[in-house]
């Protein structure tokens, strides 16, 4: 699946080649849907790139924008009601509404801000796109007021609907003052969802405060959708054995950047890990050290044995930063090593964070059998935050639910 760093990227070179395309954004969901908030594809005169969930829905938002692309003007909502899509030769699952927003970028005018979108997805680097969905009208603006057509003096400046930014909040800077009406409250508000990579669509008070919105009922208020920019999630695989190859390769198909660490090069090449995105030949404890870790990071130690699964989670833990963190074996072995580790006066409470036993209970026993059991617990904690004796963590170590 295309990540976020593909999009901005794909974005960056349409438009060097100065090329212009629609970019088509779920901003808000109600009910089952195929795809989350935040997910989004370019569409230009040559197809798309990107999906919003495919179907009959999708193929809707794609005529609308390349209707957005051909004719230009400002960007629009579109509602993809999926409760009554009966026409299709096979009815999938998934039966709520999504809202889409539809906005045409220009090579001379959004050049720079697709730039520091991708470049911010590229070094994982919190940063949002804050974009006006709904420009609303400010209390003492008469009806037909528009940014074209200015209310008049002393009266509160109109957003624009498409009108965009981007919150980096590794940057002192506040290019948010003024923006959509925007207060230095709202500026903190935005700066801690970024920072949480949560998106999420706000409505702008009148006093400059953003308040979480679902709806899209006129109100006279400016609304505003924050997509942070979260970058490629990032696999790490310490061990290069037998279990380490599936894994690698699911990992690359669910769209994650995999690195493969092992100190064998024998082990850790490109011949067994075609699809690695980084394969490092170092000593385990010298690999993790040079790694940044942040909650982006999905850690696995799958090494040949328990006294380098010890190092890989002790130099691990003393970095963690939000990052999962997992090890193999059996329920022995786990409680073993962790016992040594909190010996040396490592909190009970970064040993609960410790996903060992590894995966979930699927009775697995084969490499890839194994592997699709660490990647399904994966996805139950990035996706879902699920925690129960379903994971193995929980079931037979001391994994915190």
């Amino acid at each position: 699946m295309i990540g976020p760093e593909e999009i901005w990227a794909e974005a960056v070179r349409t438009l060097e080649r100065d090329k212009s395309f629609a970019l088509a954004t779920v901003v808000n969901v109600r009910g089952s849907t195929p795809r989350e908030v935040g997910a989004k594809m370019i569409v230009r005169d040559d197809g798309q790139f990107g999906t919003i969930g495919g179907g009959c829905g999708e193929a809707e938002v794609f005529r609308k924008a390349r209707v957005l692309l051909e004719d230009g003007g400002d960007g629009r909502l579109a509602e993809v009601d999926l409760t009554g899509d009966f026409d299709q030769q096979q009815i999938g699952t998934c039966g709520g509404i999504m809202d889409v927003f539809i906005d045409l970028w220009r090579p001379r005018a959004d050049l720079e801000i697709a730039r520091r979108l991708a470049e911010a997805a590229d070094h994982n680097r919190p940063a949002a796109l804050l974009t006006v969905v709904d420009p609303g009208n400010p209390p003492g603006n008469p009806p037909g007021s528009s940014p074209g057509n200015p209310p008049g003096p002393g009266i509160a400046r109109l957003a624009r609907v498409g009108e965009r930014t981007v919150v980096d909040i590794s940057r002192r800077a506040a290019p948010l003052d003024g923006f959509a009406g925007l207060g230095a409250t709202a500026a903190q508000q935005l700066g801690e969802r970024t920072a949480d990579a949560v998106a999420a669509l706000f409505e702008v008070g009148a006093d400059g405060a953003v308040r979480p919105t679902t709806h899209f009922e006129p109100s006279g208020a400016p609304r505003v959708f924050l997509d942070p920019i979260t970058g490629a999630q990032r696999l790490i695989i310490v061990g290069a054995g037998h279990i380490a190859q599936p894994l690698a390769q699911l990992g690359s198909m669910l769209g994650f950047h995999v690195t493969v660490i092992d100190d064998r090069a024998a082990f850790a090449n490109r011949e067994r890990f075609p699809n690695a995105d980084q394969i490092i030949v170092r000593p385990f404890a010298a690999a993790i050290e040079a790694l940044e870790l942040d909650r982006h990071c999905f850690l696995l130690s799958v090494t040949r044995g328990h006294a380098f699964d010890e190092e890989v989670l002790r130099t691990a833990l003393k970095r963690r930063n939000g990052a999962f963190i997992g090890m193999i074996g059996s329920r022995r072995r786990v409680r073993a090593t962790l016992e040594r580790i909190a010996e040396d006066g490592v909190p009970a409470s970064e040993l609960a964070e410790v996903h060992a036993p590894l995966g979930v209970d699927l009775g697995a026993e084969t490499p890839a059998e194994i592997a699709v059991s660490i990647i399904g617990e994966i996805i139950r904690e990035r996706r879902a935050g699920v925690r129960d004796p379903f994971s193995l963590g929980v079931k037979l170590g001391r994994l915190r639910r």
